[in-house]
Parts: structure tokens; sequence; C-alpha cells
């Protein structure tokens, strides 16, 4: 029965190495971590920062990039959430309604966002594959693979992005999607692969 079985779908990359079943790029000023595990796959990627200053990053100019489409982290809108209050005054065991109180905040993200020294930001926004897509079951490499993508990062050691500027690229493909038992997915459970129902 289909629904006994997922596909697994391994990542590979050229520009990054496995550690622990985790894809990692790393240099003298950044790490980032990349663990793809989720249902249809994520772009999840942990940045820490190894230097003594903070580290900027124009989420505007950086984009999770599949197939070549760019899809920017940063969104030029505001959100609002709003929260509702009610109080209420208990006279003799009676309730005598009070005053009822609504109020909105308005959110609005950040272009360019600071990571303090050596610490770490986690950025898990969107998915490897839409929904409904499938993956054929066999091997690939990257001219042949269903599935390319692309993690842009555009970082600085100044907030005005005026020097000290450098851009981050890590591509990735899939290069396997093989069959495996419901009740053996989690001996398969990795950060550079993922999993899809089997339609």
């Amino acid at each position: 029965m289909s629904c006994a079985y997922y596909k697994v779908a391994t990542v590979s990359s050229d520009n990054t190495k496995e550690i622990k079943i985790v894809l990692v790029f790393e240099n003298d000023t950044i790490k980032v971590s990349y663990i793809f595990w989720a249902k249809n796959g994520a772009m999840s990627f942990d940045i820490y920062n190894k230097l003594n200053v903070p580290l900027y990053f124009d989420w505007k100019k950086s984009a999770f990039i599949p197939i070549d489409k760019m899809m920017s982290y940063w969104q030029d809108e505001t959100n609002t959430v709003g929260v509702s209050t009610s109080s209420a005054y208990y006279l003799y065991g009676g309730v005598i309604s009070g005053n009822n109180k609504s109020k909105s905040k308005s959110i609005r993200q950040e272009r360019v966002g600071a990571l303090p020294p050596h610490s770490l930001i986690s950025s898990n926004k969107y998915s490897l594959v839409p929904a409904k897509t499938s993956l054929p079951i066999q091997s690939f490499t990257l001219s042949n693979t269903p599935l390319r993508f692309r993690n842009f990062l555009a970082v600085s050691t100044s907030e005005q992005f005026d020097k000290d500027v450098f851009y981050i690229d890590n591509a990735f493909f899939v290069s396997s999607v093989k069959k495996v038992k419901k009740s053996k997915l989690e001996s398969f459970v990795a950060g550079n692969a993922f999993y899809m129902s089997i339609q």
C-alpha cells in the first residue's frame, strides 16, 4: 500500500562539506549549517558569527533560489497582531463586567538584521518541494537532477553595507530518491535528507 511508504531524498553539494550528516559552509568569519529534514524538505539553516564584531545581513538581497527563481528572505510588509483583553469585578459572589479593551501592534520585519559576536540565528522560511510535486525514485547528477537550489546571503560588518561586504552562495541538488517503508523512516533522519509522501 502506498500509504505505508515514503520517498526519502538525499541532498548533495559541491561547496559545503558534510559533518555528522549536516551540510556546513565555513570560513574565518561565519559558519552556516544546513538541516533539510522535514516533510517536503525545508530550507533550514543556522548562521554562527565567529567574529568579535557584529555581522549584518541584507535580507532583501539574500534569497532562497530554487531552480534559478529568487525568493527573498525579506518582504516589504507590516503584520498587525491584535490583542483583546477584558476585565471583570467580583462583588459579594456576583460578577460585574468591566472594560473590554482591544489593541493592536504592528510588526515590521527589518531589512537589515544584526548578528552579535559569537552568537547564532536560525532561519526556516521555505519548503524545498511544493505540495503535490513528485520526484522520481532514482539517482541523479547535477546535470539531470529534478531539484537544485541555492542559499544566497549578503553579509557585511557594516550596518550601512558600505564596506567589508561579502556574499555566500551555497548550491545544492537532490542526488537520490529512494522508497522507504514508513516503519523504517526514523532510521533515515539526517540533516542532508528530507522525506515526501508517495502520491
